[in-house]
């Protein structure tokens, strides 16, 4: 962790008065011509980033790149004030609010939760209490997401009854993994897969996303108006 000498550590504010004079009259061109929309591959881009830090455990590109999201976050919010939309103020309220909100079991005096599972079966129930049951649950995962990304979010948001089978192929496979190789077993068996279906002339990715469009269709039609999540609310 850096703390050079004489020198006052940054905040949340240092950030956004950088973001806004690069953004104001006599700032940055490139800055101030930007949108929510030229930003998105930006963010996309460090997004993944992140994720290769993260993978690689480098805790020092950790920090670099998770003030470059920072950055996004800082651009998006001073995008918005100056057209009226919404400020940094309104993310921060809402995303504390939403924190305490979804997590009664700590800030409330809801029933004690144990296990992961369990906080996470909870999430998604207040997730749609707050929509008002708007959106079927399927509908709430962002389809821009890569394919295996969003088969996977999908299927996590399921009822355990209407996920697809297991494959006995891998079950198998990970039964038989020595402790704490599971996650390179499976590896190993995805990218063999892939490789399988290249040989046959299959786009991998797009036979996923199809697939996981057909789940996401399903789906919809079990969260149909008979689904007591989709009734009314008064």
């Amino acid at each position: 962790m850096s703390n050079k000498p004489n020198r006052r550590q940054a905040t949340f504010e240092d950030l956004m008065a950088t973001v806004e004079r690069l953004r104001g009259p006599g700032g940055c061109p490139w800055d101030r011509q930007q949108t929510h929309g030229s930003l998105r591959p930006y963010l996309l881009e460090e997004c993944y980033e992140l994720l290769e830090v993260v993978d690689a455990g480098d805790a020092d590109g950790m920090a670099d790149e998770l003030g470059d999201l920072m950055t996004h976050v800082a651009f998006h919010a001073d995008i918005a004030r100056r057209a009226g939309t919404f400020s940094i103020e309104d993310v921060l309220e809402r995303v504390v609010q939403k924190l305490i909100r979804r997590h009664p079991h700590v800030f409330g005096d809801a029933r004690r939760l144990d296990t992961p599972r369990e906080v996470e079966d909870r999430w998604e129930e207040l997730k749609r209490d707050e929509r008002g049951d708007r959106l079927p649950a399927p509908d709430a995962v962002p389809p821009a997401l890569p394919a295996l990304a969003y088969a996977a979010a999908l299927q996590r948001r399921a009822a355990a009854g209407a996920r697809p089978d297991p494959l006995p192929a891998a079950q198998a496979l990970l039964e038989a993994a020595p402790e704490g190789k599971a996650e390179e077993v499976a590896g190993d068996f995805l990218f063999a897969a892939v490789a399988a279906f290249l040989d046959g002339g299959v786009d991998p990715e797009a036979a996923l996303r199809a697939a996981a469009r057909r789940f996401r269709d399903r789906a919809r039609g079990r969260e149909g108006p008979d689904d007591p999540r989709q009734a009314p609310r008064h």
